[in-house]
């Protein structure tokens, strides 16, 4: 659960217990926690009581995911941490043995770790708890140490961090009116910010990603020409005013349709299973998600999609067959005359708008 106004962490429940996601790995933790090193174990404690404040911030310690103390001890320690402890109702408390005003690895003189051992010893905790008001703000200040920089750990709360809101600025959605507008999840174009964000965007950085966002093989062709009809005001007439469409070598072209060495950009597809291929067709569910994608990356360029089935999957071509079998003409019509077809037909194309 994130803070207030942000998305709900999909591992745990509303209620605020953990998801059988992280129940398993709790049990370890309760079981053996020196078994776990010390900035793993906050971050699952984090995840497990993310209903708590992150430690560190400016919350009360009752507030938080966790509470520190030292490890009163003189010997050297056999783990980072030594004990978690599991009040009802409460914070964790998890003593450590790496850090503090005294123990093992204490910034204070060594009497001091002394003397509160033989308090403890007869019973009196009042001076150990008080330095440990001091011990948990120390070690929940090196935590957000190590966190502050390791992005996916405030991306994995849920919570709006600073790094995700770059990369929304990199690739044109930074601002809320741009958010969730696409087919596809934001939180995909954000995982291909390396190839959406320099720019001029390359064919190659195109092919990647769609190669990888939907799974199957994938190539781009440029410069695919086209006929492109013309209006009557751009077509030859003569005696018309107009000097370009009268002058030859400068704008006279006979027809009223003219071609175009680069009119557009090809994404050839497969070879693909049938199911596959079913899916990249105008009536499937990767289509709309194909043509966002390719709009996204470059709203000033025509592309198309060719289809290219794997020559195993070619169906045979029955006349009223239904759902999946029914022939779509020019999609899914092949005439063969034996098992096996010649080639890995790809006859498909269709326009990505």
């Amino acid at each position: 659960m994130a803070t207030a106004g942000g998305p709900q962490d999909p591992h745990v429940e509303q209620e605020g217990r953990p998801s059988n996601h992280l129940a398993k790995v709790e049990a370890r933790l309760r079981e053996d926690p020196t078994r776990f090193e010390f900035f793993q174990a906050v971050r699952l404690l984090d995840r497990i009581f993310a209903f708590r404040e992150t430690p560190g911030r400016f919350a009360h310690p009752d507030q938080e995911a966790v509470r520190f103390k030292a490890h009163n001890s003189i010997p050297f320690p056999a783990s980072q941490i030594q004990q978690v402890e599991w009040p009802e109702g409460e914070p964790p408390r998890m003593t450590v043995n790496f850090m503090g005003l005294t123990g093992p690895a204490g910034v204070l003189p060594l009497a001091f770790t002394e003397f509160l051992i033989d308090r403890i010893r007869s019973k009196d905790r009042s001076m150990a708890e008080f330095f440990d008001v001091f011990n948990h703000r120390l070690i929940s200040l090196f935590y957000q140490a190590w966190e502050k920089y390791r992005f996916p750990l405030a991306y994995e709360r849920g919570a709006d961090d600073a790094f995700t809101a770059a990369l929304r600025a990199l690739i044109g959605i930074g601002t809320p009116g741009l958010e969730n507008r696409q087919q596809v999840p934001d939180e995909a174009l954000l995982f291909y910010t390396g190839l959406l964000g320099p720019l001029p965007r390359s064919a190659e950085a195109l092919r990647g990603m769609l190669a990888d966002y939907f799974g199957v093989p994938v190539e781009v062709e440029q410069f695919v020409g086209a006929w492109y009809p013309l209006g009557q005001e751009d077509q030859c007439q003569f005696d018309s005013g107009n000097v370009m469409s009268e002058s030859l070598g400068l704008g006279a072209v006979a027809g009223d349709e003219v071609w175009d060495p680069q009119a557009r950009v090809r994404v050839v597809i497969g070879p693909l299973t049938r199911e596959e291929y079913l899916r990249f067709l105008p009536t499937g569910s990767a289509y709309p998600k194909l043509c966002a994608l390719t709009r996204f990356f470059s709203d000033e360029t025509e592309f198309e999609a060719q289809l290219v089935l794997k020559r195993e999957e070619v169906p045979p071509c029955g006349l009223g067959a239904e759902d999946a079998d029914a022939p779509l003409l020019g999609w899914v019509t092949w005439m063969k005359s034996t098992p096996e077809f010649g080639r890995d037909p790809g006859d498909t194309i269709v326009p990505l708008r």
